[in-house]
């Protein structure tokens, strides 16, 4: 399982994305992301170091290995789209 945090840039695109999920193909997960790597409020220096300490104990991606899964995953959005 991959979650990605898309911005919609026009209403017709959510149409789409309802599709995929009829299609049980995706789940769109209606959460508020307090993500500090998104746009909002400033942080304080302790909060950026826990961040940080959090962010490097997770699992990392050969970036090789992620430009392969995504141009599955690509492939296969496509096709159900079209």
């Amino acid at each position: 399982m991959q979650t990605i945090i898309i911005e919609l840039t026009e209403s017709s695109s959510l149409k789409y994305l309802q599709d995929l999920e009829r299609k049980n193909l995706i789940k769109i997960v209606n959460n508020n992301y307090n993500s500090y790597a998104l746009a909002g409020d400033n942080i304080s220096a302790e909060d950026f170091k826990e961040w940080i300490e959090y962010t490097e104990q997770q699992p990392s991606v050969n970036k090789i290995d992620a430009k392969k899964i995504w141009a599955n995953q690509k492939k296969k959005l496509q096709k159900i789209i079209q």
